[in-house]
């Protein structure tokens, strides 16, 4: 799919992600994820030394894929992520490779997803976001954590109704309007 968007010209025009924490700047090295219009070749030495060195274990990176229409519209999903290592069913010596584990507790939302462009792979993966979110966050909204009891119950009512599994041989539901 990947290969099949680059091949109709489809480029967000802006890197998928860069390093963060480090001097608390944004767009920080010392790595970044593509370049969206640039090619490594067009950076300056100083652009290279900050957004060209390899991810390591324990890095902390944000993840913003997106699009944009040229002068209609455009969106990003910002997340943030910490690179953890990772076994694989294949070894290249001592070479290790790093996963990325969700630091942004927030569940994707189910109206703006269309299921069919999903692969098994991917749907689990959300489902499992969805899961993780629900079972990290449920308990921090209760009653007594937060000030009003009403906020607590919303809270969670969203929480639940959100991190719902997602399938294909159900619509996503649309969002409630929220109480007032």
């Amino acid at each position: 799919r990947v290969c099949a968007n680059m091949g109709a010209g489809l480029n967000y025009l802006h890197g998928t992600g860069h390093g963060m924490g480090a001097y608390l700047n944004v767009h920080e090295g010392p790595f970044g994820i593509g370049g969206g219009a640039h090619a490594a070749s067009s950076l300056s030495p100083t652009a290279k030394l900050r957004y060209l060195e390899e991810i390591r274990a324990g890095a902390f990176v944000s993840d913003e894929p997106g699009y944009y229409r040229q002068g209609h519209f455009g969106f990003r999903i910002e997340s943030d992520l910490i690179a953890t290592p990772t076994t694989t069913p294949f070894h290249f010596g001592d070479r290790r490779f790093l996963a990325f584990d969700y630091l942004t507790l927030v569940p994707m939302c189910p109206a703006l997803l269309d299921l069919d462009l999903l692969d098994d792979a991917q749907l689990d993966y959300l489902n499992a976001l969805h899961r993780t979110c629900r079972d990290t966050l449920l308990p921090l909204l209760s009653a007594d954590a937060l000030a009003d009891p009403a906020d607590a119950h919303r809270a969670r009512a969203w929480l639940l109704e959100t991190t719902e599994p997602l399938s294909r041989s159900a619509p996503a539901p649309l969002p409630r309007a929220a109480a007032a």
